[in-house]
């Protein structure tokens, strides 16, 4: 997971990892797999930017991210970040945890298989 940079108040840490994303189901009372980013709210954007940013600002909550925002950036900006933040905790090339398992070979075919 890699972190993005979006500078409000200063330069900060966006980052959600598991627990981030766990309370954002709870939040969105949706599974991540089902989240429709075409169509999130602005308390949404909120929310999940101030989950990734309590790593360095523990007490942080989404009105307190929305404030730092309207104080430091754009609502186009923040959803470009929040985006971005999402990409980066759930990149497409990486390798799954889990290897699928492999398939074994069959085994060659001796002279006694071939004849009968």
């Amino acid at each position: 997971m890699l972190p993005v940079i979006y500078t409000l108040d200063q330069d900060r840490t966006l980052r959600l990892g598991m627990k981030g994303i766990a309370k954002l189901e709870k939040v969105f009372d949706l599974n991540v797999d089902k989240w429709n980013l075409k169509e999130l709210s602005f308390q949404q954007v909120g929310e999940i930017l101030a989950e990734s940013l309590k790593r360095e600002l523990p007490e942080i909550t989404a009105d307190k991210a929305m404030d730092l925002v309207d104080d430091y950036s754009d609502p186009n900006a923040a959803i470009k970040k929040v985006f971005e933040c999402i990409a980066a905790t759930f990149p497409k090339n990486e390798q799954p945890a889990v290897e699928k398992p492999v398939t074994p070979e069959p085994a060659p075919e001796t002279p006694q298989t071939i004849l009968q």
